[in-house]
């Protein structure tokens, strides 16, 4: 008989080469498992609960966690404001409740999150963030700042979220100053209202076809200006620049604070509303940010946007410092579900924050969310004196309402749109806009000392029309004709005068 352990050790070595085969074969899947598991994993565990917080969060209302990119998950929650005027770390946290584990690998937000109440806060070395959770809608909302402080009978005490800026409350020679302002406009708001409509009506003639077409609660849009003697030149050259690039801007009314500068735009055909119940202003151009006069005209620069909205029409309010390449109105269109529209102003302090919104160019829609804001604001002129700064003001109540009344804000791209940020901080972009390589919407000319700057920084780009005989020295507001020989008027520019 064979011997079987013979004929066993024969099977053996007749399968070694099957089973080696096998082997290799197993040993190559399991790699390919090990090279793309991680990776799946990662992908899944991106929007899972992490092991590692097993019970963190357990009786503090959240049962989820994940870490997500911090900018892009602020931009997908609201794309309108750039996530990126804030910086901090390259990451970010979401809490909720329920299964995450269906979520996939490419949601920034789980899906399971039908709300989401955003928080950004300072993460310094000696600040905390206590995030309460509560079953009750009716929350707080409000991030507000503590600090420990030894006299304060429970140990901490409350602090302003702006407290770096040093902002200080208006005084009763403050307040009385402003109430006396706002009682003289209100006591004729009517005679106001009722002499204004007629030039409103004129300058709606020319609302852009397409944004007229996105209108659904306006009168019409327009483009409205405040300007005293001071500035009449910058104004002008505003003019020229879109006459230049042929730009109908014909919807344009000016408010005008003296009546040197009102017979100067009223010889050339702008359209001009002046009134006593306004106001007096000083003639002369400011001398620097936040001075006597640059505050003085701030009271011109709320009430002229709020009569125009109160009216019904939405408005393109800008500075006489601007310069036009682009006509905005097909851009805004594009946009009708927002209410306000601002340049990006390029300060990153808390100042500003948190929206970071230049008031020397922004478009405000007719609605009741905007005529309450427009409303608040005048009635915070105190707060603007004390504060010496329109803006500053418009920033903290720009983002109360935001959160407060769902006021839809978008901040025009920076690029798009450039401030005096961008040109002394870019200056490749404005090289590449005087080789005519680029062509932005518009450019403000802020972040200057004063006047001086302005007209050196203009003419230094290419950006400035006026003749040496149209400097303002050389301007008689009795003689229309030295207004007119500026290239502007009836006949000479037919993209100004409303008629």
């Amino acid at each position: 008989m064979p011997d079987a352990g013979a004929a066993a050790q024969r099977k053996d070595a007749d399968d070694a080469p099957a089973l080696r085969k096998l082997f290799v074969a197993g040993i190559a899947v399991g790699a390919l498992i090990a090279l793309t598991l991680p990776q799946q994993t990662n992908e899944r565990r991106r929007l899972t609960p992490d092991p590692q917080l097993n019970g963190c969060f357990e009786g503090a209302g959240w049962n989820s966690a994940t870490r997500v990119d911090r900018l892009a998950a602020l931009q997908e929650v609201n794309p309108d404001i750039p996530a990126s005027i804030q910086t901090g770390p390259t990451k970010a946290w979401v809490l909720g409740r329920g299964a995450w584990e269906s979520s996939q690998s490419d949601e920034v937000i789980p899906a399971a999150c039908e709300e989401i109440d955003v928080v950004v806060a300072h993460s310094g070395a000696d600040r905390c963030l206590l995030l309460s959770g509560a079953t009750s809608t009716a929350v707080p909302h409000h991030v507000t700042r503590w600090e420990r402080h030894s006299s304060s009978p429970t140990g901490w005490s409350v602090v302003s979220r702006i407290r770096e800026s040093r902002q200080r409350m208006p005084g009763e020679g403050t307040r009385k100053r402003a109430r006396t302002l706002a009682a003289r406009l209100y006591s004729r708001l009517d005679d106001v209202f009722a002499s204004l409509e007629p030039l409103l009506k004129k300058a709606a003639a020319h609302t852009h076809p397409a944004y007229k077409a996105t209108m659904t609660d306006s009168k019409g849009a327009v483009l409205v200006m405040c300007v005293n003697w001071g500035n009449l030149d910058l104004l002008m050259n505003f003019l020229r620049s879109a006459c230049d690039k042929k730009i109908d801007i014909r919807n344009l009314i000016v408010f005008a604070a003296d009546p040197k500068v009102e017979k100067a735009l009223k010889a050339i055909g702008v359209l001009v509303f002046s009134h006593d119940a306004l106001g007096s202003f000083t003639a002369g151009a400011a001398r620097s940010y936040g001075d006597h006069t640059f505050v003085e005209m701030m009271w011109l620069k709320l009430t002229c946007v709020y009569l125009v909205n109160a009216l019904g029409y939405d408005l393109l309010f800008q500075d006489a410092d601007l310069y036009w390449w682009r006509e905005p109105w097909s851009f805004f269109s594009t946009r009708p579900d927002i209410d306000t529209f601002w340049m990006d102003d390029g300060a990153r302090t808390s100042r500003f924050a948190p929206l970071y919104p230049n008031t020397g160019y922004y478009l405000i829609r007719h609605n009741p969310r905007t005529s309450l804001l427009c409303e608040t604001l005048v009635g915070m002129y105190d707060v603007v004196l004390a504060w010496q700064s329109h803006q500053a003001v418009v920033s903290q109540v720009l983002g109360e309402f935001h959160a407060l009344h769902a006021l839809t804000v978008k901040i025009l791209d920076k690029i798009e749109f450039p401030s005096g940020k961008q040109f002394h901080h870019n200056r490749a972009l404005f090289e590449k806009i005087k080789r005519k390589e680029f062509e932005p919407y518009c450019f403000h000319m802020c972040w200057t000392a004063g006047k001086a700057d302005k007209l050196k920084f203009l003419k230094q780009d290419g950006l400035w029309y006026l003749e040496e005989s149209c400097a303002l020295k050389n301007l008689d507001a009795d003689d229309a004709a030295s207004v007119k020989r500026c290239g502007l008027g009836p006949g000479t520019c037919e993209f100004v005068g409303g008629n």
